[in-house]
């Protein structure tokens, strides 16, 4: 099984289904990844924020694998 599907799970284990598909970005985190985005674009991303990037991708990631099992525990 790959780490991700397995923190999915362990989310899923702990943190009701419905709390799950509520989890939302705030509009701050939100803003702040696509200012990262345009920096990355334009060549001017530090390596840091090239990193915090992929964090982001990364946590992206696994909200999205954590949702798609949350959404098959409430409709079963």
């Amino acid at each position: 099984m790959n780490p991700y599907a397995e923190l999915a799970d362990f989310l899923l284990a702990h943190i009701k289904p419905e709390t799950v598909l509520s989890f939302r970005a705030t509009e701050e985190q939100h803003d702040h990844f696509y200012e990262l985005l345009e920096k990355e674009k334009s060549g001017s991303a530090t390596a840091e924020e090239i990193d915090l990037i992929d964090k982001f991708m990364q946590v992206e990631h696994i909200m999205r694998l954590a949702k798609a099992k949350a959404r098959q525990y409430v409709h079963q």
